[in-house]
């Protein structure tokens, strides 16, 4: 079961895009609240499926709760969520959903070909890894001060 909308935002996001990759990675910049969790819609084709999202690669994807929104909405509602003055661009959506979507498939349809692709995607890692929906602290590995060159006496 997926957790109410007020306590989870999961984007899901194409992987080895890398303008989906930039947007991602601006919106953990400025989403200090961190509301906005993240996941590679590659890795998570079993969550899409259980609130009938959409499994192609074609949309952003944005989960509350058990519902989603796509495409300019997604993103829409992902700006919603940041700080200010970014959040301020979510006043888009008084425009036409059919206006606004055109233009989002219009650069989804060329975004590999202007922003490239990579051959997988990436792992993060560090503090931004906890902002992926598959983070498991457990999965850490204990920090060993031994190889970070801090052993007794530092020589060997």
């Amino acid at each position: 079961m997926l957790t109410p909308f007020f306590f989870s935002r999961a984007r899901q996001f194409d992987g080895v895009c890398n303008l989906c990759d930039g947007f991602i990675n601006f919106v953990a910049d400025h989403d200090g609240e961190r509301r906005v969790k993240f996941g590679a819609q590659q890795k998570h084709v079993e969550l899409l499926a259980r609130v009938g999202a959409p499994l192609d690669l074609s949309t952003v994807v944005l989960i509350q709760g058990d519902t989603f929104t796509t495409k300019s909405t997604a993103a829409l509602r992902t700006l919603a969520l940041m700080e200010w003055p970014w959040s301020a661009l979510a006043a888009a959506h008084v425009l036409p959903a059919a206006l606004r979507d055109w233009g989002y498939d219009l650069v989804a349809a060329h975004r590999y070909r202007v922003f490239g692709k990579v051959e997988s995607c990436r792992v993060p890692s560090g503090d931004f890894r906890k902002r992926f929906i598959d983070y498991r602290p457990e999965d850490e590995e204990p920090a060993d001060p031994i190889s970070a060159g801090g052993g007794a006496g530092g020589q060997a």
